[in-house]
């Protein structure tokens, strides 16, 4: 089930993905950092997508009851709210970013942002925007170091987000 929101967000903007692999292939980290949130929905629709995913919960594929649906929803729903927010609203985003803890400590997520965010830059795409955990302070710094600011927080089911923003660069 893990694999079914990363292909896709693969496929509603496959250029935004980077993948970090160690010397022998195994994965050390990756970042999805699209343009455009927007493009998400809309491919999870036109590809029925949402629908299969509805089908499989209902078919009990997912073994899932309906309290962790009713969280994922209601997260989904205050991410939404989020980002309708004038003062930190911005179609570019860091919508995900990990690196695996075998890993971390060797500069792989300042090399996946400095790509990712590298992207953007080229596409004129704007402010760019993440969420972070705000006790994550490894991730607080990184982010500060790239540019972000503070901007706002939010909530979901598993407690604070703080929103960090990036500014266009000047051209």
């Amino acid at each position: 089930m893990v694999a079914e929101p990363f292909a896709l967000c693969l496929a509603s903007e496959p250029d935004a993905l980077y993948v970090a692999e160690d010397g022998q292939g195994r994965i050390a980290g990756y970042l999805f950092a699209p343009a455009s949130t927007g493009r998400i929905p809309w491919v999870a629709i036109r590809r029925g997508i949402i629908f299969r995913w509805f089908w499989r919960w209902l078919s009990g594929q997912y073994r899932l009851g309906m309290a962790p649906v009713r969280a994922l929803v209601f997260n989904k729903l205050d991410f939404l709210a989020s980002a309708r927010q004038p003062k930190v609203k911005a179609e570019a985003r860091i919508l995900s970013i990990a690196v695996h803890p075998e890993f971390q400590g060797r500069g792989i997520a300042r090399a996946l942002c400095d790509l990712g965010l590298g992207r953007l830059d080229r596409l004129g795409a704007g402010p760019v925007r993440l969420e972070v955990r705000p006790e994550n302070q490894p991730a607080v710094r990184l982010y500060s170091g790239l540019g972000f600011r503070p901007a706002g927080r939010t909530r979901d089911s598993q407690g604070d987000w703080l929103i960090m923003l990036r500014d266009a660069p000047v051209r």
